[in-house]
């Protein structure tokens, strides 16, 4: 009888092993999709939106216009996405044994029709992951949602995609700040530098940024907000304060040179540094030349980038009131009395932002940014023709400043 109770017993707990094997069978992970990355891939990178079933030939078109290759559509897009992103020749090392290798590495038991050496390389490239790659086959074809991620993969892979230190609640955030300050000089380019100088001399604009385009964020334009300033501790204490108020975003910190007039009744020129000098360019002008920052933001919704504009009036506006004696008012570290920060679309709260114009020209990897109101762009734009060189690309694209930015431009002290 007890040996029948065992028995029982054991039978018992193989049926309950077995159901709950499967049940975590039928429970694998769903994919979740960057719900982005349509909309990356459309306004940043300008490929069209999928539409049902994804052909090859389409997949390969996108992948095309991504990285400017001419790659032939081929049925395994697991080829043409390692041959898009450049690693072909890395696929074709491996051995037939390798191969075998890696598959029971990741787990990988059924590949489909793909071609075994392109999906091992893709899988060790981070072009794919387990997850998606078993979906692929499992599906056995390619939903527009499927497409969109190996595409982001892919501009992620090329530097086509986003550029950013990290997010603003990420543990590490504060030390990559640090090291990205670490890597600051000023830099030059002396086509672009002797033109605005003379923009400067003639009275033209008051000054201008000097920026290299390695640096750009590439962000989504309608979900960032571009942040002007020079200090490292300032930048920490916003990052802190934004996660403080439950406001995460994307980060990247692009380095710029301001130049501008130095006045010698602000006393004796001081002595340069690593990221400040003073030059004489005539008689009558100095220039200051003075390494800051733009951090950029994306954020994750429209309401935490309005939001942004009531937490630096809050927390980093000097203002005559906050600054009077016996005020209490506290604000972060390097707070200034015209913060400058924009967007580029003019959907947000219009009462918080007022249009201007940012008059560029971009040459050899450097760009020229000068600000400026409607009523003088014309001005601007045609000394800018008449003293660039031929070399220089100049546009104009409107631009959305802050209230206290904009009086500044309008020559308000407040």
């Amino acid at each position: 009888m007890k040996k029948l109770k065992n028995t029982l017993l054991m039978t018992m707990l193989a049926v309950l092993l077995c159901s709950c094997a499967g049940t975590a069978a039928n429970t694998a992970p769903a994919i979740e999709y960057d719900s982005q990355n349509s909309t990356y891939l459309q306004e940043v990178l300008g490929v069209k939106q999928f539409a049902g079933t994804v052909s090859s030939a389409d997949f390969t078109a996108a992948a095309n216009k991504i990285t400017g290759k001419e790659i032939t559509a081929d049925a395994d897009i697991l080829k043409v996405l390692v041959q898009e992103a450049d690693f072909d020749e890395l696929a074709q090392t491996y051995s037939r044994d390798k191969v075998s290798a890696r598959l029971k590495n990741y787990g990988i038991a059924d590949t489909g029709t793909y071609d075994q050496k392109y999906v091992v390389c893709a899988l060790d490239a981070h072009l794919v992951d387990t997850l998606h790659f078993q979906a692929i086959v499992k599906e056995g074809s390619l939903d527009p949602d499927m497409a969109d991620y190996l595409l982001m993969q892919l501009a992620k892979t090329t530097g086509q995609a986003r550029h950013y230190l990290g997010r603003v609640s990420d543990p590490d955030i504060i030390s990559k700040i640090s090291t990205a300050f670490d890597n600051l000089y000023l830099f030059s380019y002396s086509d672009l530098d002797n033109a605005g100088a003379k923009l400067v001399e003639d009275k033209v604009t008051t000054g201008y940024n000097l920026k290299e385009d390695g640096y750009n964020a590439n962000f989504l334009p309608e979900l960032t907000i571009k942040y002007g300033h020079s200090e490292e501790v300032h930048l920490k204490q916003l990052v802190a304060l934004l996660n403080s108020e439950g406001i995460d975003a994307r980060l990247q910190l692009e380095p710029k040179i301001s130049i501008y007039q130095y006045l010698l009744e602000w006393g004796p020129i001081p002595e340069p540094t690593p990221t400040y000098r003073v030059e004489k360019y005539s008689d009558n002008l100095y220039l200051v030349y003075a390494t800051e920052y733009d951090a950029m933001f994306e954020f994750d919704n429209e309401s935490d980038l309005e939001a942004f504009d009531g937490i630096i009036n809050k927390y980093s506006k000097k203002n005559s009131a906050n600054q009077a004696k016996g005020s209490d008012v506290k604000l972060i570290s390097g707070a200034w009395w015209q913060p400058l920060y924009s967007t580029m679309d003019k959907n947000h709260d219009q009462s918080a932002y007022k249009a201007v114009y940012d008059c560029s020209a971009s040459e050899n990897g450097y760009t020229f940014h000068s600000f400026c109101l409607p009523a003088v762009k014309d001005n601007l734009l045609a000394a800018m023709k008449k003293e660039m060189s031929d070399k220089a690309k100049i546009s104009v694209a409107p631009l959305y400043v802050d209230n206290a930015f904009y009086r500044y431009l309008n020559g308000e002290s407040e």
